[in-house]
Formats: structure tokens, C-alpha cells, sequence
């Protein structure tokens, strides 16, 4: 640890990382909901049917946007829906890849081509598609329609379409990682000498390969958090699902980009805070994952 805080890029990491847990911490008290017992990501300042947006002020302290949403309110309410998001797609993609990955490399053999080629399978398919898929699967046929059993499980987990597609095409190289570690630290004499004292398989896998084999992982879930909330946003603004408050931000702004006069200075404010909201946030897990490695990595470690 001394060594990993030794270096200002992985101060800064921490930093960046940091402040927006601090602000999604702190949320009611930057940003006072109207109903603090149901607060909402969005809050009208002055005339929903003004479609100017209007320049910072004290009431709106970034300004607003067309329908007069204060900026500043969502950006710090959004932040606790992008760590959401972030940790749960990075958590649950590792745990799906470390799983998948950790049983082909460990048994090998058909078991292990097998898995990789349906790892393959899913490499192959373009994450486009599958958020139109599963928006397809998730939303009522139409109005009135009632919703499957399916589609209640999905809504009672909270699974939103882009989430989902998400995490079932995002962990395949998670899975490469660990089952090539897998394959070469299966044939380590320490866990050779485990196998010939009669120790199970799972407790081969857990206590002696896994430990070994999964900190290319974490340095990929670390880098995958922004990297998750940077492609929702960008889901959002396109138009093919997803509900992250920055990418609604920059899509209410964004026919404001372009000022009137041919300017995008003149409106800066309807899309420069969430641009940088978003910049930091990716450049801050990047930075980590990168800190992270040198750290777990052995041949950088001492």
C-alpha cells in the first residue's frame, strides 16, 4: 500500500473515485430533493414550458435546460445511479467470467473447448443487437398488455435492458483471462502437492489457483465500472435504451449544443458539465485499474 500510494497517478485515481462517492454520499445535501422520502434524479427550476435554457444563476447553479431541469441537481443525483450501475454490470460480469473461465481452464479437455467456444459464441455478437433483444423481451407488448413472469422477475431485480445485455456480452474476456492463468497455474508444484494429499477440487480451485489467477480481473472490473457507465450514456443519447441521468441530460441539451448564432460556446453549459461528469468518472477507474495493476501484478511488485 505504501507503494501504490507512493505514486500521484493512483492519488488522483482515488481522488477522482472519491469525490463521487463523497457526492453520491452527500446527494441531499448538495442537491435538496423536493420529497426527501422519494427524491427524484430531476428537478424543474421556474417554467416547465420555457424551452430556453437558461445560464447558471442562484437557483440553478449550472444552469438548466430545455424545461428548465436544473443541471447541477441531476449531475449530482446521477451520480449515485452511475456507481450503481458501474459496480453492479463490473461486479456481476466478473463473477460470471471468473466463474466460466475458472471451470474450463481447471478441468480442461472437451469441458474446456467447450467453454470457450461459447465464449467465442458471444464474442461473436454485437452488443447492439442484444440491447434491442432484451428490450424487446422486458417491455410489454403493448398498452394494457399484461407483463409475463419473466418480465416481473426483471423488474423486481431492477434489470433494465441495457444492464442486462450489459452483463450477459461483457464477460467473455474476463473468462479468456482466468481459464489462460487457469491452464498454467494448474500445473504449479504447489497445486500438484495439494491434488496428491487428496485436497477436492473446489478447494484446489479456491484456495490455491484462484488467488493466483483473478488479479488481471480486478484490474479489469476497476477499469470496467467507467468504462459500463460511459457506453450506457452513449446507449442513452443514441436512442436504444438505457436511463442514465447524464446521458438524459446530454440528450435534452443536445439540439442546444450548437448555439443560434453557429457558436457551441453560447450554450456551453447544456452539455459541457455531464461531458466532463462522464470524462472524470471513466478517467478515474481507468486510472485505478491501472494503479491496480501495478500493484497485483509480481514483476511490478517490488
Amino acid at each position: 500500500m505504501h507503494r501504490f500510494l507512493s505514486q500521484r497517478q493512483n492519488l488522483l485515481a482515488l481522488a477522482i473515485v472519491g469525490f463521487y462517492v463523497l457526492v453520491a454520499a452527500v446527494a441531499p445535501l448538495l442537491a435538496s430533493p423536493d420529497d426527501p422520502d422519494h427524491p427524484s434524479p430531476f428537478k424543474v427550476v421556474g417554467r416547465s414550458a420555457d424551452r430556453i435554457p437558461h445560464p447558471p444563476n442562484r437557483e440553478a447553479l449550472l444552469g438548466t435546460l430545455p424545461g428548465q431541469l436544473d443541471i447541477f441537481y441531476t449531475l449530482v443525483w446521477g451520480t449515485r445511479s452511475a456507481l450503481r450501475f458501474g459496480l453492479i454490470v463490473a461486479l456481476i460480469t466478473t463473477c460470471l467470467g471468473v466463474l466460466i473461465g475458472a471451470t474450463g481452464g481447471y478441468y480442461g479437455g472437451p469441458i474446456n473447448g467447450l467453454v470457450m467456444r461459447i465464449t467465442d459464441a458471444f464474442l461473436t455478437f454485437p452488443t447492439i443487437a442484444g440491447v434491442w433483444l432484451f428490450q424487446e423481451v422486458t417491455l410489454p407488448a403493448g398498452p394494457g398488455v399484461e407483463l409475463t413472469a419473466l418480465q416481473k422477475a426483471l423488474l423486481n431485480l431492477k434489470l433494465e435492458p441495457v444492464m442486462l445485455t450489459l452483463i450477459l456480452f461483457s464477460w467473455m474476456p474476463y473468462a479468456r483471462l482466468i481459464n489462460a492463468n487457469m491452464i498454467q497455474l494448474k500445473q504449479m508444484e504447489y497445486v500438484l502437492a495439494a491434488r496428491s494429499l487428496g485436497a477436492r477440487n473446489i478447494r484446489i480451485v479456491l484456495r490455491h489457483l484462484l488467488p493466483n489467477a483473478i488479479a488481471p480481473a480486478i484490474v479489469l472490473a476497476a477499469r470496467d465500472v467507467g468504462g459500463m457507465v460511459v457506453l450506457e450514456s452513449a446507449f442513452t443519447f443514441i436512442g436504444l435504451g438505457g436511463s442514465t441521468e447524464w446521458g438524459i441530460l446530454l440528450v435534452a441539451g443536445r439540439d442546444w449544443t450548437i448555439g443560434i448564432d453557429g457558436n457551441p460556446l453560447t450554450y456551453w453549459w447544456v452539455f459541457l458539465p455531464a461531458t466532463l461528469a462522464l470524462i472524470f468518472f471513466g478517467l478515474g477507474w481507468n486510472l485505478l485499474g491501472d494503479g491496480l495493476n501495478s500493484l497485483l501484478n509480481p514483476r511490478t511488485s517490488r
